[in-house]
């Protein structure tokens, strides 16, 4: 008989699902204006046309950025499909349904990323067409003013980023120590969706060696300013760099463990009290005694039994102490005694 799931895997099983149903239909929306967008800017490119370049080129970044977020929902999958496959008793069951999501998800990164890779290519091209139109002050002055936004609004969600993430770290790791499962996917998968931040700083940076290359003239006051830019993407880049490797070690943990519960300690009966009580040397006829004989037994260490039991029949400790050896030997009592040790 097959293992059955916990609540706490068929929940990221379900969730798997649903992100991964999330990058199809991303994926569907996607490919038509791909192909749409990118065939109109080579063709923009090819015929020297700066108006159908403009046309399509603020299109296909569009499109571009929608890769990119498609691409973060693909990152978080795969988070959720390393954890079912720590999952022993999931990938016992459900290995064919795992093994589905692991392809269909690794087919449509395989996909995007590549059409990511040509956009931005044909973007660089683009940049080498407009070259001459875009060159001359006015022009590096506008360009520049440009990139300096971008980087300014990605910094603004770095400096968000570098508040929250240790915040989200610090309670997914309190939530793995008290078994809250819910709360570590929930802080995981907040964690991951910083990731695509990573490469809005990585796209940008070709960018503005672009922009150093198209204008080489630049006085020192602006070529200050653009290593700024670079210095501002490096810092944004280290930042998701950090954010990448505390979700390595979270997804790391995997599912909270189960907690395993102890087993109650043996409780003795009559039987077993009439002959601990016997062992002692004590009083075996009187009922009373005994019964109250058997909750000092049943409560406390073994050890402690001559303190108590004395304390009780008005005996001294010691004397049951010295016959304390003998009561351990009991074959029901010797388990018992192993445990105390």
């Amino acid at each position: 008989m097959a293992p059955p799931i916990t609540r706490e895997t068929a929940k990221t099983l379900a969730d798997t699902y649903n992100m991964v149903k999330l990058i199809d239909q991303q994926d569907k929306k996607i490919q038509p204006r791909f192909r749409r967008m990118y065939d109109g800017l080579k063709s923009g490119i090819d015929d020297a046309s700066e108006d159908e370049i403009e046309l399509y080129r603020p299109q296909l970044a569009k499109v571009v950025d929608e890769i990119d977020d498609a691409l973060n929902t693909v990152q978080g999958a795969l988070g959720l499909l390393s954890q079912l496959r720590a999952d022993k008793d999931l990938m016992e069951t459900k290995f064919e349904q795992i093994e589905k999501l692991v392809k269909t998800v690794a087919a449509m990164r395989k996909r995007l990323s590549e059409q990511a890779a040509q956009a931005r290519k044909l973007d660089h091209e683009v940049d080498q067409a407009l070259g001459t139109i875009k060159k001359g002050e006015l022009s590096a002055e506008a360009d520049l003013g440009a990139l300096q936004a971008q980087v300014k609004g990605l910094m603004k969600t770095i400096v968000y980023i570098d508040t929250e993430a240790p915040k989200l770290e610090q309670t997914a790791r309190k939530a793995w120590d008290k078994k809250d499962q819910k709360t570590l996917t929930d802080s995981r998968l907040k964690l991951i969706d910083f990731l695509k931040y990573g490469t809005a700083a990585t796209a940008m940076k070709p960018r503005i060696e672009k922009y150093k290359k198209q204008y080489p003239d630049l006085d020192r006051e602006h070529k200050a300013e653009v290593q700024w830019l670079l210095d501002d993407l490096e810092r944004a880049e280290d930042s998701i760099k950090r954010v990448e490797k505390t979700v390595k070690e979270l997804v790391a943990l995997g599912q909270v463990p189960k907690e395993e519960k102890k087993a109650p300690p043996p409780k003795f009966g009559n039987a077993e009290v009439y002959k601990i009580v016997k062992e002692f040397g004590l009083d075996t006829n009187d009922i009373d005694m005994r019964v109250k004989a058997m909750k000092i037994i049943n409560s406390c260490p073994v050890d402690q039994w001559p303190k108590e039991l004395a304390k009780l029949y008005g005996v001294k400790e010691s004397e049951l102490k010295a016959k304390l050896n003998n009561v351990r030997k009991l074959p029901f009592v010797k388990p018992l005694s192993l445990i105390d040790i």
